[in-house]
């Protein structure tokens, strides 16, 4: 297993030079890799970012999609699910650029959420055309929902087309009670569907009257031995993405909070490791 750091952990989405902000602190983060997050402006002028990014010490086995995909595939309006499906190839066109190998997938967002996630299936085999078309493997995450439950809903999408593949995130499998049904989930691990996993803890709650949470492994309640060790013991040959941001109001990156993370991370794989022998 490797370890990332997604970009989403030191940038902001209303930064406009983001970008700048990722080649300088990639030189600082001990991680095999980074999972790039694609943001909203990129769409604008995406050349100059991808040939900046070009020069980054480190690679981007990963890319997580803009997030407005899975909002425009739940609308009931055709054409603004049409919309998502042209966003989704953009984001293609950037990752296959970067080296990419794999692109999370918010298949459903909000304000639609998984109300009617007949509508959010309906665009996934052409998703999936694209991706493949792009040197791409398709991976859809395990979001908050507001009628099921996020294993419910990616088994549906495999079922609707067995080539969608699965990326776990544990806060938000904390937050629906199933970081054990994960590992009882047979038809996951069978079929080998999980190709990656966000790391990021839990407490509770996700959010509060002052917003977002955003806790870092260690800092809420998640037994990550224990997840790490299920997950070592299910095969899985992925790469673990430290997803939680360390970014305050005023825009300052924690680095220290980041650094020990990623090592906290590499410690879990040597001791899923070293409990094999």
């Amino acid at each position: 297993m490797q370890v990332l750091c997604s970009t989403g952990a030191f940038t902001r989405s209303s930064d406009p030079h983001c970008h700048e902000v990722i080649l300088k602190y990639s030189q600082e983060f001990v991680a095999d890799g980074l999972e790039i997050m694609f943001y909203p402006r990129w769409y604008q002028e995406p050349e100059p970012i991808i040939r900046a990014l070009r020069t980054c010490k480190l690679p981007f086995p990963v890319m997580h999609m803009e997030k407005s995909i899975g909002e425009c595939f739940g609308s009931s309006d055709a054409s603004e699910r049409e919309q998502g499906v042209l966003r989704f190839e953009q984001n293609c066109i950037f990752a296959q650029q970067l080296g990419v190998e794999i692109a999370v997938l918010h298949l459903w967002g909000m304000p639609s959420s998984d109300f009617h996630l007949e509508y959010n299936l309906q665009p996934l085999a052409r998703c999936l055309d694209l991706a493949e078309q792009y040197g791409l493997t398709l991976a859809i995450e395990t979001i908050p929902c507001n009628r099921a439950d996020p294993l419910s809903n990616v088994k549906q999408a495999f079922e609707h087309d067995p080539r969608a593949r699965v990326a776990l995130d544990t806060e938000f499998l904390a937050w629906h009670d199933q970081l054990e049904a994960v590992f009882a989930a047979s038809w996951l691990w069978q079929a080998k569907l999980v190709r990656h996993v966000h790391l990021k803890d839990h407490h509770g709650l996700l959010a509060s009257s002052e917003g977002r949470y955003y806790l870092h492994p260690g800092e809420g309640h998640i037994d990550f031995h224990r997840f790490v060790q299920q997950l070592k013991a299910t095969g899985f040959e992925g790469a673990l993405s430290l997803e939680a941001r360390a970014v305050n109001s005023e825009g300052e990156i924690d680095v220290a909070r980041i650094q020990t993370s990623l090592q906290f991370m590499r410690d879990l794989i040597a001791e899923s490791e070293s409990e094999r022998y």
